[in-house]
């Protein structure tokens, strides 16, 4: 039986960060996902996923970060790879240079975040009206001004930056199943990246897709997960 649920932040609690990166490539001109493809091509090491993980100062992230985003050879490198996997017109034209302020979207991204996405802050109190434990598994920063903000809602609140893991490293899952006192197989998890999803129905976990506009849909997916592999009943009233 499910006894705790697992949140995201970023995409899941507040805003998706990816709303403002799309604004930006459609500033700069830049093909749909260019950035998105920059931001993963480095894998674990990347100057974003570094920070992540509270191993670089914020000027060495943004003096790193813009580099990476201005490697057009390697970028646009990658771009094609993507493409292709995904079946799309790999005659696109691609930049030649590119001129991504690494500072001016960040800030971008952390406003965007700003904004929460309330039917999924009111399924967090439903849930501990309901009895169930839950929890914040977040990729953040150091200093993240959510961490203040968000940490009342939960009963654990698990950080990248404060453990030196990310998703989708599973040993971070684990940390959070652990502080909430369940098996994997006893927690339902709520991301909006697949890769993290996959990440942890491989331990076993329950996991539900937020998608960005279709928040209440991912509410009502979590509700009528539980209705049949929940461990307690909702309350008559809250």
């Amino acid at each position: 039986m499910i006894k705790a649920v697992i949140f995201d932040v970023g995409g899941v609690l507040v805003q998706s960060p990816f709303i403002a990166i799309s604004a930006y490539e459609q500033e700069l001109g830049l093909p749909a996902n260019y950035i998105n493809v920059s931001l993963s091509r480095r894998g674990s090491e990347g100057a974003f996923q570094q920070y992540e993980r509270g191993e670089l100062a914020f000027t060495e992230f943004v003096d790193q970060w813009t580099n990476e985003l201005n490697d057009t050879n390697a970028n646009n490198t990658a771009f094609r790879r993507y493409l292709q996997r995904n079946e799309l017109d790999t005659r696109m034209a691609l930049p030649q240079q590119t001129r991504v302020s690494g500072d001016t979207l960040f800030a971008r991204m952390m406003a965007v975040a700003e904004t929460p996405n309330e039917c999924v802050v009111e399924l967090v109190r439903w849930l501990k009206a309901c009895g169930y434990r839950v929890a914040a598994l977040t990729n953040n920063f150091k200093d993240a001004g959510d961490s203040d903000r968000l940490k009342p809602l939960f009963d654990v609140f698990v950080e990248s930056a404060v453990e030196g893991l990310r998703k989708p490293d599973p040993r971070f899952y684990l940390k959070a199943c652990e502080r909430l006192r369940v098996g994997p197989s006893e927690a339902l998890f709520l991301d909006d990246i697949p890769v993290n999803l996959r990440a942890a129905k491989a331990l076993g976990m329950e996991a539900v897709r937020v998608e960005i506009g279709r928040e209440t849909l991912a509410v009502d997916q979590v509700k009528h997960i539980l209705r049949t592999r929940g461990a307690y009943p909702p309350p008559a009233k809250i």
